[in-house]
């Protein structure tokens, strides 16, 4: 990755563009293993965001959204420390972001805990039928449907020859790998994902589970659906079961008083009922 680029100077580079270039220099054992994690980066911050403009704080707040989504960053946020790295090497930041990224090491009793013998036990999402097959079905869109046509494009695009003023070749090549990246995050949901059935009880709160709480602070009555990957719709009040409120509802019974911590600071929920999905 040079420090012009086709579109000007270093302070003008995107953090897709960096992103996209960066992939290309790792040969493609590494590319693969990396590219969805910057790829998710990449939809957090914006592909048009100027990399010079990135901060250590908002840095911060993407370690700290991933730990509220359930995801553990420890193996998240490798791969983005060393992006950033790279990135001052290369001189195009001033300063090395990577350093402001945070891998918190799993003490030995945490190991233990999680597996035995500092082994991690097996990781599973739970979904349900409906959402495994909503995965699949997004995977077989992006692998059958939109990489070909994207693929269609690039290689009209090379056909040019002139990359120097080739806006259409770069913004394909782009695209190709924003899709690449969520074809892997997809197939490794679901290499690990486990099928569970709706529940049948209605006391007490677990995947599938439809719950009116009553917002203490503004005695107003909500409703959650708590669904797993590939379900979430925040518009008819189906959320994580991984998020913030999903972790405080989640093997709760009615009458009971959950808090949840949101930017605004703390939430007070009483559970009112629980009814089938």
């Amino acid at each position: 990755m040079n420090e012009q680029t086709q579109s000007g100077t270093a302070s003008d580079l995107t953090l897709g563009r960096a992103i996209t270039s960066y992939l290309a220099d790792l040969i493609p054992e590494d590319r693969e293993v990396v590219a969805p994690e910057l790829h998710r980066l990449m939809r957090w911050l914006g592909a048009d965001r100027r990399l010079e403009a990135v901060t250590p704080t908002e840095l911060e707040r993407y370690q700290h959204q991933l730990e509220d989504s359930g995801i553990d960053p420890t193996v998240r946020l490798g791969p983005v420390r060393d992006f950033f790295g790279y990135a001052k090497r290369k001189k195009l930041t001033a300063s090395n972001l990577g350093t402001h990224i945070r891998v918190r090491r799993k003490t030995g009793a945490q190991r233990a805990a999680r597996g035995g013998r500092g082994q991690t036990k097996e990781l599973r999402i739970e979904v349900t039928r409906e959402g495994y097959d909503q995965l699949q079905r997004e995977l077989d869109r992006l692998e059958h449907d939109l990489a070909p046509k994207v693929r269609a494009d690039l290689q009209s695009a090379y056909a040019d020859k002139d990359f120097r003023e080739n806006a259409p070749y770069e913004a394909a090549k782009q695209r190709l790998g924003e899709i690449q990246g969520k074809i892997n995050e997809l197939k490794a949901t679901l290499s690990v994902a486990m099928i569970v059935q709706a529940p049948g009880r209605t006391d007490r709160v677990t995947l599938g589970s439809t719950v009116t709480v009553r917002d203490l602070a503004d005695d107003e009555e909500l409703t959650y659906t708590l669904v797993g990957p590939g379900e979430v719709d925040a518009r008819r009040g189906r959320i994580s079961i991984a998020s913030p409120v999903g972790k405080a509802l989640t093997d709760r019974t009615p009458g009971e008083t959950v808090v949840v911590q949101t930017p605004a600071g703390p939430a007070s929920y009483r559970i009112e009922r629980i009814t089938k999905a």
